[in-house]
């Protein structure tokens, strides 16, 4: 039972389900689009379509992984900037 806790914590779960929250909507919207904008009528348009979804959910992904490293930089930034002061 230790084990299970150890690898899937609370803290875990929260970040996975915060992720899931937040690129989530953004790739439901970009099926979406992708759906309305092509015609499916052959197995192109699907690997197409498919290679695209792929491109964008990485696409949110990195960006809402950017925003928290730029954040975290920037609090170790000040808390050193801080302890030098």
């Amino acid at each position: 039972m230790e084990k299970f806790r150890k690898y899937f914590s609370i803290k875990n779960s929260v970040g996975l389900w915060a992720w899931l929250g937040r690129v989530g909507p953004l790739t439901a919207l970009m099926i979406l689009c992708i759906t309305l904008a092509f015609d499916f009528n052959s197995w192109v348009s699907y690997l197409v379509s498919a290679i695209a979804l792929l491109f964008a959910i990485t696409a949110f992904t990195w960006w809402w992984w950017v925003i928290y490293a730029v954040r975290d930089i920037f609090k170790l930034l000040n808390s050193a900037n801080k302890r030098f002061a």
